[in-house]
């Protein structure tokens, strides 16, 4: 009986010894991911020698994290299965919807936005019938920008309100990941002063929670939102910021889309050779990584950065390799946007019917998105190809479209505006009225809870 307690009391040890190193790999992640990864494997390798199925899966969760966080997302999704067969065996519903998030955010990482938003609905399905509110604001709030960054806005605010209600009334704190997600809406729409508004809030929030990789992730946010209002002093200062902390992390993946950005500063400066060396070596990195939709993506600002200097051979050369990995891997948003490209390349040389032909493409694939923002871009180049044919009442009709979609754009966050107010999100004060107008969607790095 003494050898039976005494066999036990040392299992117990053995477990808390396991649950210690997990504890330890979840507080390294903050500002060492690295530390983190070798910690969970360590954890893993102590949790099988004992047995211990909890603390196995918890271990085998942190790793994948890591290996998301560092890019390396073919052993993060392997380290997550393992974890998931563990809690399905186990029957620990709070354990499995983790799980079932952070496999969503990997997918959500390879621009897999389809297989993201299965994974967060039956994330947000398990979360449900346990009742954990907390941890489904999360997850909508990862969903909602799934929903964005494939092109339909309106499910994106859709989910970051429904978020946002339940922090309201659980009387919770508002995670930092909304924040910057709402930041990245009204940054499509051209609102800067309220996107500055949340990210700076986003900002506060991680410097408060001393997490330096989503502070990282926030600074990126902003530098690249004084882009798009031509402020390049802070845009670089900014990115440039959130690059010291990335690479003094591993977090390749949103090191490279700093790069990408930087790309994009110098090329709205006009400093085409900086910009190209940014791009070009956001290119590399993308295709080391796999992330094939930013290989297409950055192909496609490839393009339209040599469109800029004239020289639409190579221009279209870009477009049509990025065209070629997009329809690849069915990334539908860019497939929009390189389409739209081209028709403003063959208007160079007066041939509107082949515009045309790429114009009805993108209009017919963004029109199913749902994407405002890329039929108002869409319908202005339409309205430029009637203008040169000499057909201008049709070129007027095209333009009164695009100045529609521009409309229902700030319909929707005029909308969310008013419910964030009425929900205590934000003060009626804190907000700036500004003209709500179309720019390229860029990919941006989400920043969430795994």
């Amino acid at each position: 009986m003494k050898s039976t307690n005494k066999i036990e009391e040392i299992n117990r040890n053995s477990f808390e010894e396991v649950d210690l190193l997990n504890r330890q790999a979840d507080e390294a992640r903050k500002d060492n991911n690295n530390l983190s990864l070798a910690v969970s494997k360590e954890a893993i390798s102590l949790a099988q020698l004992l047995g211990y199925s909890k603390g196995l899966a918890k271990a085998y969760l942190n790793a994948g994290i890591s290996c998301r966080l560092s890019s390396n997302f073919e052993a993060a999704i392997d380290y997550y299965q393992e974890a998931l067969k563990i809690n399905r065996r186990l029957k620990d519903k709070k354990a499995e919807s983790r799980t079932l998030n952070s496999i969503a955010n990997v997918y959500y990482s390879l621009s897999n936005f389809d297989k993201a938003i299965e994974y967060y609905d039956e994330c947000i399905f398990a979360l449900q019938s346990i009742g954990d509110l907390d941890f489904e604001a999360t997850v909508l709030t990862n969903r909602g920008l799934s929903y964005q960054l494939n092109g339909d806005l309106r499910a994106a605010l859709n989910n970051y309100l429904e978020s946002l209600s339940i922090y309201k009334s659980n009387n919770s704190t508002i995670h930092y990941a909304l924040y910057n997600n709402l930041g990245i809406v009204y940054l499509e729409t051209g609102s800067y002063q309220e996107s500055l508004l949340y990210f700076t809030k986003a900002l506060k929030e991680t410097q408060a929670a001393k997490n330096v990789i989503d502070e990282s992730f926030t600074l990126a946010n902003i530098g690249r939102t004084y882009i798009y209002m031509n402020d390049f002093g802070n845009a670089i200062t900014y990115l440039s910021e959130a690059m010291i902390i990335m690479k003094k992390y591993g977090n390749r993946q949103a090191e490279t889309q700093v790069f990408a950005n930087l790309g994009k500063a110098y090329m709205k400066m006009r400093c085409f050779p900086e910009a190209i060396k940014y791009y070009n070596r956001a290119l590399k990195y993308y295709r080391e990584i796999g992330d094939k939709s930013s290989v297409d993506h950055t192909l496609c600002e490839l393009g339209e950065l040599y469109f800029e200097l004239n020289d639409y051979r190579a221009s279209k050369q870009f477009f049509m390799d990025g065209l070629e990995v997009s329809q690849k891997i069915n990334d539908i948003m860019n497939v929009v946007r390189i389409n739209t490209g081209l028709a403003r390349l063959y208007l160079k040389f007066k041939d509107t019917d082949k515009a045309l032909s790429y114009l009805n493409t993108a209009e017919k694939l963004a029109k199913a998105a749902k994407s405002y923002k890329d039929l108002s871009k869409i319908c202005m180049v339409y309205s430029e190809n009637y203008s040169i044919s000499g057909d201008f009442k049709e070129a007027k009709l095209f333009m009164d479209k695009h100045y529609k979609y521009l409309e229902k754009i700030n319909n929707l966050t005029e909308s969310n505006k008013i419910q964030a107010i009425m929900l205590g999100h934000i003060k009626n004060t804190e907000v700036k009225k500004e003209p709500a107008y179309y720019y390229n969607l860029q990919k941006d790095q989400i920043v969430s809870v795994a």
